[in-house]
């Protein structure tokens, strides 16, 4: 490609095509690239094609939709957001431990919103302010205050449903939410009633509230309300969950921006007298897959937290601070699950619309992380799904017999799998410069290093999932006493964990150069005409999930690029 741009784009994920309709929306005579690795479609009939294919598959994970991909063979994708299975990881990581990386990603136009559950909440101000607050960890370059405006912004972008009334003390806000919260379902209903009568655990009060979602609960910018179809994650049949294919579709089909998919970007190439590399990629979906090139004014790096650093090491681009890949984190969770006293009927409305928050703060985060903790509208979620509570039902594995069957099984499935419920918790993680993304001697299906991942959880994640399992347990004993609920576990901390899908970090954001990668606009401190969003940028990653906060930056950096066109 000969043709030179005002700004390349790398990813066609969430933070990328918001950073193209933002710049295109504030300066429309500027010529945009937006350019993907994947090469699905973003219409309605591919949507269809992902439901379709969730429908008939015989495991009903992550991959399952998107398993067909023409971009998931060859080793050219990584396993999926959320996934938790480090087997399937392992065929795109190189993991070097002591612990595993649980959480990957889509590589996909839309990335992984297309697999995520939509849910939505800001950070904190204290989030932004560790080191200052609690004496650990760093702060960023800006505070809450900085950015409560973008993140007003990116809800409306979104589409963010939302009760403001239970939001606003605890992030407070400019402006209520697009639309109302979603409508707890009728076992949260009864959750919800069955803890309003606990006051506190360890003086912290035990409040459920509505979480912020991207997901429409009216019409919303000519998306339809959700229909509760409960497979947000891996992927919502009616589009009434946000994914990052709108904002494509619209950089695309009314802003102007040239969208090219298919395209992995293989490094990037430093220009003698200009501020910006030279981006080569290979159109892997070509009979060549010969390398091109293309130049912008502005190079934007809009991937995440393993690719991003992964190219740049790649490209030998300036790393004198050496924290490029460093710092990596993720939400690591668990739950606890148990019998209800009575039917609370899960699997119909979102996979999840409550969430206790009051233990994301506190004095303790000196020496044990937070945690945000979700009611669950999925059963047993990861626990145990329905297929295997029906296999535990069936079949007596010491006896090698039937166990139940025919009408008795059906009333045995029935009187427990709709008694299923879960409390989950989703614990902050700190920087560590140990856990860090490198580059591995083993190449993908384009002859491009796969990302190494040295990863180890520290003594603070360890207390924190450790409290998170406590209070989750003390919760299911309320309910044991008060509602009727059995068969509670684990019923002691195991120190096992789940990914959350939220890679954090690596290219951290700060005022100084030495010890950080971009400024606090996302501009690189070494190459003043390449830019990073999305939450690689992270100095430090909170309790909530990524994604409005990542969103939030991005319409920051965007305004900043734009302003210097």
């Amino acid at each position: 490609m000969d043709t030179a741009y005002d700004v390349v784009i790398v990813g066609a994920g969430v933070a990328g095509a918001l950073c193209a309709c933002r710049i295109k929306e504030a300066k429309p005579q500027a010529r945009v690239l937006l350019i993907d690795a994947g090469d699905n479609g973003i219409d309605d009939g591919q949507r269809a094609a992902f439901v379709d294919a969730y429908q008939v598959s015989a495991s009903k994970n992550v991959p399952s939709p998107y398993a067909a991909l023409p971009n998931n063979k060859d080793g050219f994708a990584p396993s999926s957001d959320g996934v938790g299975d480090p087997v399937a990881m392992n065929r795109y990581y190189v993991e070097a431990g002591p612990d595993l990386f649980k959480s990957g990603f889509q590589r996909m136009v839309g990335g992984s919103t297309w697999a995520w559950r939509g849910n939505s909440p800001r950070f904190l101000p204290s989030d932004f302010e560790m080191k200052s607050r609690f004496g650990v960890a760093v702060d960023w370059p800006l505070t809450y205050n900085d950015l409560e405006p973008f993140y007003a912004q990116a809800e409306n972008e979104l589409g963010v449903s939302g009760n403001h009334d239970e939001w606003t003390a605890l992030t407070p806000r400019s402006t209520d939410f697009p639309m109302p919260g979603i409508v707890a379902s009728y076992g949260d209903e009864l959750m919800r009633a069955a803890l309003a009568t606990i006051d506190e655990i360890d003086e912290i009060p035990v409040t459920v509230v509505t979480t912020p979602q991207a997901r429409n609960s009216q019409t919303y910018q000519g998306r339809q309300a959700c229909q509760g179809n409960s497979s947000c994650i891996p992927v919502c049949p009616s589009g009434a969950k946000y994914d990052a294919s709108i904002h494509v579709r619209r950089a695309r089909d009314e802003l102007d921006v040239e969208v090219r998919t298919g395209c992995t970007i293989t490094r990037l190439i430093p220009r003698p007298g200009s501020a910006s590399p030279t981006v080569v990629f290979r159109d892997w979906t070509t009979a060549d897959r010969a390398e091109q090139q293309v130049n912008g004014t502005h190079v934007v790096l809009a991937l995440n937290a393993i690719e991003t650093p992964k190219l740049w090491l790649i490209s030998g681009l300036d790393n004198r601070s050496d924290q490029v890949g460093r710092n990596l984190m993720d939400h690591l969770a668990e739950e606890v699950v148990g019998l209800f006293g009575q039917p609370v009927f899960p699997f119909r409305g979102p996979q999840s619309t409550l969430s206790i928050e009051t233990f994301r703060d506190g004095d303790w985060r000196r020496t044990t992380g937070a945690f945000r903790m979700t009611i669950g509208n999925d059963g047993w979620g990861r626990f145990e799904s329905p297929a295997a509570a029906l296999d535990k039902l069936m079949w007596d594995p010491v006896g090698k017999k039937l166990k139940h069957y025919g009408d008795d099984l059906k009333d045995k499935l029935a009187e427990r799998v709709t008694r299923m419920a879960r409390i989950g918790y989703s614990t902050e993680q700190l920087p560590d410069p140990a856990n860090r993304v490198t580059l591995s001697d083993q190449r993908d299906g384009l002859d491009v290093p796969r990302p190494k991942i040295a990863f180890k959880i520290d003594d603070y994640s360890k207390r924190a999932l450790a409290y998170g399992h406590s209070v989750a347990r003390r919760l299911w004993q309320h309910l044991e006493e008060t509602a009727g609920a059995e068969e509670i576990e684990p019923l002691q901390p195991t120190l096992k964990y789940n990914g959350a899908g939220h890679p954090m970090g690596t290219t951290r954001m700060g005022t100084d150069r030495a010890t950080s990668v971009v400024d606090a606009d996302g501009r690189s401190h070494a190459h003043p005409s390449l830019w990073v969003v999305g939450n690689s940028v992270f100095p430090t990653g909170s309790t909530a999930n990524p994604t409005l906060t990542l969103a939030a930056l991005t319409l920051r950096t965007a305004d900043r690029l734009a302003a210097s066109l």
